[in-house]
């Protein structure tokens, strides 16, 4: 469950912005993250919206479920905005301490978004066919954006 719901915030960052995540990331890269004050009007990473679209069209959004995929929808883009506002690099003389207390601070951002995420997409999958589950599951299993 935690894979399908990480892939889920991978898929939400560009390109660029993975490289800052934790997960699925070589750990040379990985450790250069510090929490940065959140910016809450900061734009969403430029790829949700493109990953919010793909979702839809994947699972088969139907107008009965719009309000509930709206949901799923707007948690991704908080999550974006809080990744990307959490994801800076750290000063040139940071410490091995220093790097894994920002690891520890910007997982626990992660961890904060799936929170957001489940009840919204809990939401979303009771509304959904059994044909839509299927390729829900699929789909999430590998991130949203696919």
């Amino acid at each position: 469950m935690a894979g399908m719901l990480n892939g889920c915030l991978l898929a939400l960052a560009s390109p660029s912005d993975a490289a800052g995540m934790t997960y699925g990331v070589a750990p040379e890269r990985a450790a250069p993250m510090i929490l940065a004050q959140t910016r809450p009007n900061a734009p969403p990473a430029p790829n949700v919206e493109a990953n919010i679209a793909s979702l839809r069209q994947k699972i088969q959004i139907t107008p009965a479920q719009e309000t509930q995929f709206s949901a799923v929808a707007n948690v991704m883009r908080e999550n974006a905005r809080a990744e990307a506002s959490a994801a800076h690099q750290p000063p040139a003389n940071a410490t091995a301490v220093d790097d894994l207390r920002a690891e520890v601070q910007y997982d626990e951002v992660e961890l904060a978004g799936l929170k957001r995420l489940l009840p919204a997409l809990e939401a979303l999958y009771s509304t959904l066919s059994p044909a839509q589950k299927k390729t829900a599951d699929a789909v999430f299993r590998q991130g949203p954006g696919g």
